[in-house]
């Protein structure tokens, strides 16, 4: 089974996947069951709850085949959390792409809520890294933040695509043992070393489709000479046991 926990929506800024059924055959043709949706359009637009409504009702219509994430902006916090959950979406998707990253002193202040809220409701958490912003203690240090508050729950480190950074992303899977790492086009080196230093079930493919075709991303992890059933976990294991049952 192949799980994506990576597919965009109406991406800001590429045409393809304005509706459902496009995403449905990208993920056909990639041989790809169930995919995670993602709001990725409020960057650019700030419409968080339209769009995370627009993301439930896709995976109401695709249910065996779509999860959702859900987004917010950070200082609605747990409230807007609550509301998400009520959508019935399966994690919270943390964006920091175009500015949206605080201080590192108000990590604990906004993300951490977030992150117990979802706890409570039996939801995932999980940041995006838009990899180039500058965040003191390096690109991965609000993710150590909350991994630490909340050591008794996953928390997947998405988009992790930029390549100079990958030192900084395996330090971090070293020094919080909850953190799970997304994989897309990286370094195979780099991924290898993640599956002998942290495992490869702290590992889930995601392709932020359009950007990268899940195609391309699951033929990469083939590509490692990884024991089959490493593979096997990076390509939906993993990720199939961080969602529990489907709904």
């Amino acid at each position: 089974m192949i799980v994506d926990t990576a597919v965009c929506l109406r991406h800001p800024h590429l045409p393809q996947g304005r509706e459902a059924g496009e995403i449905l055959r990208a993920m056909d043709r990639a041989g790809v069951e169930r995919a995670g949706l993602m709001p990725f359009e409020a960057v650019q637009r700030f419409n968080w709850r339209e769009a995370n409504e627009r993301v439930a009702a896709a995976c109401r219509a695709h249910p065996d085949r779509l999860f959702g994430w859900g987004s917010l902006n950070h200082y609605d916090g747990p409230e807007e959390t609550d509301r998400i959950a009520g959508l019935g979406l399966r994690g919270v998707r943390i964006f920091t792409s175009w500015g949206f990253t605080p201080g590192t002193g108000l990590i604990e202040r906004f993300y951490v809520p977030i992150a117990q809220k979802c706890r409570e409701r039996g939801m995932l958490f999980s940041i995006e890294h838009e990899g180039h912003l500058p965040t003191l203690g390096g690109a991965v240090y609000s993710d150590c933040i909350v991994a630490d508050a909340l050591p008794d729950r996953p928390l997947v480190m998405s988009r992790c695509w930029t390549w100079a950074f990958w030192p900084d992303y395996l330090a971090a899977l070293r020094e919080c043992p909850n953190l799970v790492i997304e994989v897309g086009v990286a370094p195979s080196s780099w991924l290898r070393r993640a599956v002998e230093e942290a495992g490869a079930d702290r590992m889930v493919l995601g392709s932020w489709w359009p950007e990268q075709e899940p195609a391309a991303v699951a033929a990469h992890v083939r590509g490692l000479g990884l024991a089959k059933q490493d593979e096997e976990k990076i390509l939906g294991g993993t990720a199939a046991r961080l969602l529990g049952s489907w709904r």
